[in-house]
């Protein structure tokens, strides 16, 4: 593992995040009131692309079936909603993130 630089701090203002494609994967990066967090950018239920979710506090909803995931740690705090079904899914990726001037650096 080794950190790549993905982007840079004026990239992401604060309470957003972006989709970005590093070292063959693809992320999710976001600014929580100046904390940088990374995690995979693709719902584990159906393949949803995070980054066109909606961002609440540590929270992103998945557009496709509203999967909740806690963007710090990348754990799945709601399954997505089918019909009357709520099923539970595996967390998403999480990796590591500093900071180094004005870049953003992520272990990959």
């Amino acid at each position: 593992m080794s950190f790549v630089e993905v982007a840079q701090v004026n990239d992401l203002p604060n309470m957003t995040m972006k989709s970005y494609s590093a070292g063959g994967k693809q992320l999710l990066i976001s600014n929580l009131d100046g904390i940088f967090c990374a995690i995979d950018n693709t719902c584990t239920h159906a393949g949803g692309d995070l980054s066109k979710g909606k961002l609440d506090g540590k929270i992103v909803t998945c557009p496709r079936h509203g999967a909740k995931f806690e963007i710090t740690s990348g754990e799945c705090i709601s399954g997505p909603k089918i019909g009357i079904f709520k099923l539970k899914i595996k967390n998403v990726n999480t990796y590591e993130v500093k900071i180094e001037g004005t870049s953003i650096k992520v272990n990959i």
